[in-house]
């Protein structure tokens, strides 16, 4: 690598012995500086172009180290940073020295050339053997002391990356290097917000003597068993519930927020904190990009007046009091404030002012809103680009509140041996391990066998896993391959669809994936089950004393008329005995059997209580 004319190394440290102007640009920082062949300026340009490379080197190792896991990703995303910066200041020396502001460049050239500083004609070989002695006698120097020159090379650059690396004091405990957020003190502060905590609290209480009234419209406001109800109901806001909607701002009243130094604080604290909170775990990204990004957003959207809760100016509000230039709670609290002398006072001043310095009020309770809104809108957009973490975070403090003090000690014990793992060197296990860790190489998207790894292409193509069917009663669900189509009938997804159509999933609907067909073979089933259904007005045939046989129906009518000639023990009017009506044969409609006891249901009992008229079923279709 390059480094400072005339440096020398010691047993305590480097000096400096020269002045040579043509070192400056390497020579700037508190580090020592690379002790090399470094006697011109060319010689610190071909310098920093070789640093240039062994630092671009020295990148590749480090996002080749990320791959592995075997480093913490917001250390690796450090040391990026750190070497972009020093290939920055390695680029701007260059820049610096092709600029040859000074002509010290020029010189070097002309020296080489053989030309001398007085103009006169030089001798190449002269300035050459020069060059030679100055070369053995920086070989001779470190002969002299303890040390020897370091050899700066990509792995030189890749470990100063990490050493310089100061990740680890940037993160809180509870942030754990950038996976969650810590915004205790912010939440402290929203909780503070009393017109917020007020607001809150009152419509609590609203919707608690809403629900009660319709139990009992007989209660006021003002009753004692309202008040006793929301005080065991009411619960305050917790940490919790706060980080899943603190960037619900619309939802906070106008009045808690105009000309409110305490929430704009709040919304600064917001914005600084997850600002921060991306350039510690990111220092890569380009915030000022974002922000601008931002801004360009709100203009937009304020322009159009569509951001939630500021469609309206404030100065339009029936609530707003121009001349005090306050946004008050409701009627009777800016009734009260009217009848002060210190607003009488205010609208004596307002009403001597001009028309313009009139417009001037308004236009600064406009810039007022449009203050707090960009502030609001910021804060909403760095809160969607940290969701996931604020989600990781959610996560994690509802798993700690379901477990016990056991289970913590345990999962704390847990992740310091994972970290004793990361922390040991990497052997030939290991390496095999991070092999298995990494991205497995499937640019057909097969299908992953039991061993985690995609399955052969002939074992895809013999099982059809390449052909698609689409069910549309699962909602057009895609199913690859036969097995998995035919499996699907018996599955939670068919079953849904089959019970959103109210039709039964039974065996007769398989292989139906049509909305249409599967309602037209249920009618059909519907009308075939009808057909085949036992009626016994149709289906059961009289016979009367002379042999002519006739439905039930028919013989009924017939029987009422007295057309039908029935025996002289029929016309008893005493019934039967109960010997007789047992041992008479019983008749199963819908088996169409003639027999004491119904096979079917196990019920008997005979089927006409008239004696002399004999009834048989009529055969059904698939018995003729």
């Amino acid at each position: 690598g390059g480094g400072c004319q005339g440096a020398t190394v010691g047993g305590e440290g480097w000096t400096i012995e020269g002045t040579d102007a043509s070192a400056g640009p390497l020579c700037a920082s508190s580090d020592p500086p690379s002790v090399a062949m470094s006697f011109s300026v060319l010689e610190s340009l071909r310098s920093a172009h070789e640093d240039t490379e062994n630092i671009e080197k020295a990148m590749s190792l480090v996002l080749m180290e990320k791959t592995k896991n075997s480093r913490n990703p917001v250390s690796v995303e450090h040391a990026l940073h750190y070497l972009v910066e020093a290939s920055r200041a390695k680029a701007k020396s260059a820049v610096d020295i092709y600029s040859d502001k000074d002509g010290m460049r020029s010189d070097d050239i002309n020296a080489l050339a053989g030309q001398r500083g007085d103009k006169k004609q030089g001798d190449v070989w002269t300035s050459f053997y020069d060059k030679v002695k100055d070369v053995k006698d920086y070989h001779r120097r470190p002969h002299l002391h303890t040390g020897l020159p370091e050899l700066q090379n990509a792995r030189w650059f890749f470990e100063r990356a990490f050493e310089a690396d100061r990740s680890d004091s940037l993160f809180s405990g509870e942030e754990e290097m950038g996976k969650r957020v810590d915004m205790h003190s912010i939440f402290a502060a929203f909780v503070n917000l009393k017109k917020i905590t007020a607001n809150r609290k009152s419509k609590a209480k609203e919707a608690c003597f809403a629900r009660l009234k319709k139990k009992d419209p007989s209660l006021t406001p003002d009753d004692p068993d309202v008040e006793e109800a929301f005080a065991k109901e009411y619960a305050e806001l917790d940490y919790i519930e706060w980080l899943k909607s603190f960037d619900q701002f619309h939802e906070v009243p106008r009045y808690c927020k105009y000309k409110e130094k305490l929430y704009t604080d709040y919304l600064d604290s917001i914005i600084a904190y997850l600002r921060g909170l991306l350039l510690r775990t990111q220092p890569m990204v380009g915030v000022e990009k974002l922000e601008t990004q931002f801004d360009k957003e709100f203009d937009e959207r304020w322009a159009d007046k569509s951001i939630p809760g500021w469609q309206d100016a404030t100065h339009k509000e029936k609530l707003f009091c121009l001349p005090s230039n306050k946004l008050f709670n409701n009627a009777a609290v800016i009734e009260s404030h009217k009848t002060g002398k210190l607003y009488k006072k205010k609208v004596q001043e307002v009403q001597k002012l001009s028309f313009e310095d009139q417009k001037k009020l308004i236009e600064a309770v406009e810039e007022e809103d449009r203050r707090v809104a960009r502030l609001e809108s910021r804060a909403a957009k760095w809160y969607d680009l940290l969701r996931d973490t604020i989600d990781e975070t959610v996560t994690h403090l509802q798993k700690k509140q379901s477990q016990t003090a056991e289970e913590m000690e345990a999962e704390k014990d847990l992740d310091s041996e994972e970290e004793d793992d990361d922390g040991a060197d990497v052997d030939g296990s290991d390496m095999e391990k991070d092999d298995e860790d990494r991205p497995i190489y499937n640019p057909l998207n097969l299908p992953l066998g039991w061993d985690g790894k995609p399955i052969p292409f002939w074992l895809y193509k013999l099982h059809g896993l390449g052909i698609e069917y689409k069910c549309e009663i699962c909602g057009n669900y895609s199913y690859w391959g036969r097995r998995a189509f035919e499996r699907h009938f018996s599955e939670w997804r068919h079953a849904f669809g089959m019970r959103c159509l109210k039709i039964p999933n039974t065996s007769h609907f398989k292989e139906i994936t049509k909305i249409e067909d599967a309602i037209t073979l249920y009618d059909k089933l519907k009308k075939d089950a009808e057909e085949q259904t036992f009626r016994p007005d149709q289906d059961v045939e009289c016979e009367d004393i002379q042999g002519n046989v006739m439905s039930q129906r028919a013989f009924e009518d017939l029987r009422r008329q007295g057309l039908v000639e029935l025996p002289p023990e029929a016309l008893r009017t005493e019934p039967a005995p109960a010997e007789a009506l047992s041992a008479a044969p019983r008749t199963c409609a819908p088996c169409a059997v003639r027999a004491r006891v119904c096979a079917c249901t196990g019920v008997g009992g005979p089927v006409a209580g008239s004696r002399g008229v004999r009834l048989r079923a009529r055969a059904r279709p698939w018995q003729r």
